[in-house]
């Protein structure tokens, strides 16, 4: 009885041992539990008897046992402490770019999923056919307002056109448009002539989906405001059918989000013929737009012209023409441009010196000062990356399409992170070793205040890897401005045998 006893307590013991090795990394475990067992062992035969049976003496054995949890315990921390101390060791520079890569691969993620930096592109690629004019006229606000009506619009057009080799009409009204059965509301919907968009210069996206289908129908299309807004950005908008009033009508297309705005944004483009056009309210009066001949562009030597229009009966009344400028600065120029002022101005934030050396035989080879380059040349390389995305992320945060407010704050932004990130890349360039490009640590303050003048003053970091001391000065004085590295000969390596590379 008392033999299967200590049997059952031993293979309890055993089981305590084996369950506790788990918690001890696996190139130590076989070494670990060959130690515990042999410890057992020797506590085991030492206070057991196998002819007797003591619930003291298992006890006692038993809280050995339990002790190897806490040993175990310590070895893993032990053994995450070490790969810590590893990795901040050996990979520091490497650490650096892998945290820059890494932030900039997810700015960049999030500036392709927002609508707004996917607007701003398309603004770019698709800008408003040049050398437009809107014609109408202006209030006291100088705001323009519609002051033509069709029948004035086709007299003018039928007439003889000197500087202008193109010209339609449009007239905006809100009305209630039914996008589905359950879905209506208020919008503004501009009734244009046919050759609206041909003049605007503009692509309309899914056209080419719309035209296979029925054009019995009238045509309408959307903005690019509205097609987000309403539709949810579909890609399969063009071709459906909605109602706008009474009619009945298909979407033919989108249109891309452009930075010309006009003075009512119309949300949907109702393109109807001049009969049509001819055949509604009368007094109704719009907008005109024209594009101007080689004559109108050289006649036209300001951004606001006056407009006399011939071939309206007996009076020539003028209007105001203001030029439709759809050319968006795009963010990659305000890109460059904030990059440029960012390097203007980092003089006047932080130095540009990367620190003084002293004369000694013992210098880094081509290839580690290539190598010093290459890290803070790839380091200023990832924060401009970063700048760029992370300033769209920033500007079009909450913002869905074109906005003159969303451009300055990405302008702004790109200036603060490029001019902010490159002070801190110089700063952290000046901090690390020439040799292995580690940071510099153990800082320790040498010298007196008093002493300046007298004696060196200031704070001495040495490189982990036994390669340089940092001397940075406290107060600099004309024979000790800047901070300069001393190069370690080879009769420190045996103070960093445990750290080398």
């Amino acid at each position: 009885m008392n033999l299967n006893l200590n049997l059952a307590f031993r293979a309890m013991n055993l089981s305590m041992l084996y369950a506790a090795s788990l918690l001890v990394s696996v190139d130590r475990r076989e070494e670990w539990l060959s130690e515990w067992k042999a410890e057992l062992w020797h506590v085991a035969d030492a206070r057991i008897e196998r002819s007797a049976f003591c619930w003291h003496t298992q006890r006692e054995v038993a809280a050995f046992c339990l002790g190897s949890f806490a040993d175990a315990q310590c070895l893993r921390r032990q053994a995450w402490d070490e790969q810590s101390k590893a990795v901040n060791v050996h990979s520091s520079a490497m650490q650096c770019l892998l945290w820059l890569a890494s932030l900039f691969v997810l700015c960049a993620i999030l500036a392709c999923l927002l609508p707004g930096v996917r607007a701003e592109y398309d603004t770019v690629l698709h800008p408003v056919r040049p050398n437009l004019l809107l014609i109408a006229a202006t209030n006291f606000d100088d705001h323009q307002v519609p002051a033509i009506t069709y029948a004035e619009f086709q007299n003018w057009r039928s007439s003889y056109q000197r500087y202008f080799d193109g010209l339609g009409f449009y007239r905006t009204d809100t009305q209630t448009v039914a996008l589905s059965a359950t879905r209506n509301g208020k919008f503004i919907v501009a009734l244009a002539s046919t050759n609206m968009m041909t003049l605007l210069g503009l692509p309309v996206r899914g056209a080419n989906i719309a035209m296979d289908t029925d054009r019995s129908l009238p045509q309408v299309i959307l903005s690019y405001d509205m097609w987000v807004r309403s539709f949810g950005s579909d890609p399969h908008a063009a071709g459906r059918t909605i109602r706008i009033g009474e009619q009945i009508v298909r979407i033919a297309g989108v249109l891309p989000c452009s930075s010309w705005k006009p003075p009512v944004n119309p949300d949907l483009w109702l393109l109807v013929p001049d009969a049509q056009l001819a055949s509604g309210n009368q007094d109704a009066s719009g907008y005109v737009v024209a594009h101007l001949t080689k004559i109108g562009q050289q006649a036209m030597d300001t951004e606001r012209i006056s407009v006399t229009v011939r071939g309206m009966g007996d009076h020539e009344p003028s209007f105001c023409g203001i030029a439709i400028n759809g050319n968006a600065t795009g963010p990659w120029r305000i890109y460059l441009f904030a990059l440029f002022l960012a390097a203007l101005a980092l003089p006047a934030v932080t130095s540009l010196s990367m620190s003084e050396s002293s004369f000694s035989s013992h210098r880094p080879s081509w290839k580690q000062s290539m190598s010093r380059w290459l890290f803070l040349c790839a380091k200023l390389a990832l924060i401009s990356s970063i700048a760029y995305f992370a300033s769209l992320d920033i500007a079009y945060a909450r913002v869905g399409g074109y906005s003159e407010t969303a451009e300055l704050m990405q302008l702004m932004a790109n200036f603060l992170l490029c001019l902010f990130g490159f002070r801190w890349a110089l700063m952290d360039q000046r901090q690390r070793c020439p040799v292995c490009l580690r940071r510099v640590t153990h800082p320790a303050r040498v010298g007196l205040a008093s002493q300046t003048f007298l004696g060196w003053n200031g704070t001495e970091m040495i490189c982990v890897g036994g390669h340089t001391l940092l001397h940075v000065p406290s107060l600099p004085t004309s024979w000790f401005g800047a901070q300069r590295w001393l190069y370690l000969d080879t009769s420190w390596e045996f103070l960093f045998a445990d750290l080398t590379l």
